[in-house]
């Protein structure tokens, strides 16, 4: 076929690609894309695999070290038994463990001490926890508890959130301004919040 000037003129047509045959950069795509789920295939497995070793080496330090660190219940430790520890210079009482501190802070001060120590300031719940608290202060003048009074209508409320229970405990003092609890024998009194006493940090216990 010529132009008017007598130029040929060629007529290609696109080449028709066949149907089921995908292109050159089609077929790379959908090798990338299977390569891709295989490799993450790969890799959750191997992600199940150590999670599971990983487990069972724990349980094999947690049942090497039940002999060493629990006391036997009736002389013997029980398959599947466990016992609950706290960290060096706290005490054990109940699911939880209490620290008394040796320096003196203010309020404040000492609710941070117990923060930072991934615990709390002691929350008393019981008067059998009140009785066990004793042994922990060992006849010292007074220490903080977890104890504030708060704004506006200054109710006395647990480092918790819960507020006192005035017929489980009452606490003496003024109860008005900027007041925090602190514990002296078995009574909590009222206290300015910057006087500067020992405090008590009270956490779960580890269950092993």
């Amino acid at each position: 076929m010529e132009d008017e000037e007598g130029y040929a003129v060629l007529n290609r047509q696109p080449k028709q690609r066949q149907p089921g045959h995908p292109s050159g950069a089609g077929a790379q795509v959908s090798q990338l894309q299977t390569r891709g789920a295989l490799n993450t295939a790969e890799k959750n497995e191997t992600r199940i695999v150590n999670s599971t070793e990983c487990s069972s080496h724990l349980e094999d330090f947690r049942s090497r070290l039940k002999p060493i660190l629990c006391e036997p219940h009736h002389g013997s430790l029980a398959e599947g038994s466990g016992c609950k520890l706290c960290p060096r210079d706290w005490q054990l009482y109940g699911d939880n463990c209490y620290w008394l501190s040796k320096e003196r802070k203010a309020w404040t001060g000492s609710h941070e001490d117990c923060s930072q120590k991934s615990s709390h300031m002691l929350v008393i719940q019981t008067q059998e926890e009140m009785d066990f608290i004793q042994d922990v202060i060992r006849g010292e003048s007074y220490v903080w508890i977890g104890l504030n009074m708060t704004p506006p209508r200054g109710t006395w409320t647990w480092v918790d959130g819960s507020p006192l229970d005035p017929a489980r405990f009452s606490v003496s003092g003024p109860a008005e301004g900027n007041r925090c609890g602190r514990l002296k024998d078995t009574q909590i009194q009222s206290d300015v919040c910057g006087s500067e006493l020992q405090w008590i940090c009270q956490k779960e216990a580890a269950m092993i």
